[in-house]
């Protein structure tokens, strides 16, 4: 579609059918953006994580990536539970590429047709082309988008409290959220300020 089709005439019909004319395209786009892997910050950092394994390789970055995301900042369950498994092969020294994980999974019974959906993820994630080197990079977009989120949490539940809380437990849930909010704040400047081994900034 070009821009003049968006321009109704007085033949071609209403504005009105101009924008329906539009939607299903922006539909469309994003639809398709979010279910790609190369597009997707959480899957391009899982993919980074494996491809960046050596043996004899210095794992301090990921190391540091490990300790500060958890699952819950994926906000496809997917990739949190994948994000898991490697969290864990990292913590326990064991190797952590992508061949390991995907057997990993398997020793985990996850051959069933239940656990399809997860096992095509990762198929997806271990192609999605990312480079080893930006797992800092892809690491500070998790976090932020996860911050981001969490405010739209936030925003919910003291919509919900307003409507259902007493009146007397109203300011201190907003103030608990405050508090959270404020952690998050200062998960995601403590990632962003940390220092590498070299002096330099690893973001």
């Amino acid at each position: 579609m070009n821009a003049l089709r968006a321009v109704p005439d007085e033949g071609s019909g209403s504005a009105d059918n101009a924008r329906a004319d539009l939607a299903p395209v922006e539909d469309d786009y994003e639809i398709a953006a979010a279910s790609e892997p190369a597009a997707d910050p959480e899957a391009l950092l899982l993919c980074a994580l494996m491809w960046s394994f050596h043996p004899t390789s210095d794992n301090t970055e990921t190391r540091r990536i490990i300790a500060t995301l958890t699952a819950d900042d994926f906000d496809d369950v997917a990739y949190g539970r994948l994000f898991t498994i490697i969290a864990d092969h990292v913590t326990t020294a064991q190797p952590y590429d992508a061949a390991t994980i995907a057997h990993a999974l398997h020793r985990s019974g996850a051959d069933g047709a239940k656990d399809a959906p997860l096992r095509r993820r990762l198929n997806g994630v271990i192609t999605a082309g990312a480079e080893a080197l930006l797992i800092t990079h892809y690491a500070d977009i998790v976090l932020s988008q996860a911050y981001r989120r969490s405010f739209h949490v936030a925003g919910a539940s003291i919509t919900q409290a307003a409507e259902e809380l007493p009146e007397e437990y109203l300011m201190e849930h907003m103030v608990e959220h405050g508090r959270r909010q404020r952690s998050y704040f200062h998960r995601l400047n403590q990632f962003r300020q940390a220092e590498t081994p070299t002096g330099e900034n690893p973001a």
